[in-house]
């Protein structure tokens, strides 16, 4: 009887924290050393702006916006934002001071027929480029990496439904 009431306390809400955790999970694709969502509903204005608010809610700032389909002459829309984040920059520094060369994270917005693409470069592969060796490097970098999926995940889930999205 105990252990059961221990199974429904502890192990109960530790599967409900995480199954909540991974809840976006199936939107995110990897190919050639990006990481995207491809989302099926919505407009471009307002999946951009979805983009930018879950940019900011993870505390980060959009620095700067490229325009590529302005610069390249493009009849569809397509955005490159530039995006910092300060206690990230100060902490990548005093890892590896050549970090400049880098950064900023960079995340592409465009459309592709019906369809809008958003992409995140794997910053994590830069710590097998620049600094194999150093473990902190890289665990660094995957955290980087991990929060810009959660931006994609969760803006994607703003506009389609997962079979791992909870009812809210």
């Amino acid at each position: 009887m105990i252990f059961r009431r221990f199974l429904l306390l502890t192990l109960l809400p530790l599967f409900i924290l995480l199954q909540k955790a991974l809840s976006y999970e199936d939107f995110v694709q990897y190919e050639k050393g990006y990481y995207y969502v491809v989302i099926t509903k919505g407009s471009f204005k307002a999946v951009n702006a979805k983009l930018i608010e879950e940019i900011n809610n993870h505390k980060w700032d959009v620095i700067h916006t490229i325009n590529v389909d302005k610069t390249a002459s493009l009849k569809t829309p397509y955005k490159t934002h530039l995006l910092c984040k300060k206690d990230y920059l100060q902490k990548g520094v005093s890892i590896f001071k050549p970090i400049g060369v880098i950064i900023p994270c960079k995340m592409a917005i465009y459309t592709e027929g019906s369809k809008i693409k958003i992409l995140v470069e794997d910053v994590a592969e830069f710590a097998k480029i620049y600094k194999p060796e150093d473990k902190s490097f890289s665990k660094f970098l995957n955290k980087v990496k991990d929060e810009m999926i959660d931006i994609l995940n969760k803006t994607a889930g703003k506009f389609m439904s997962s079979k791992y999205t909870p009812y809210e």
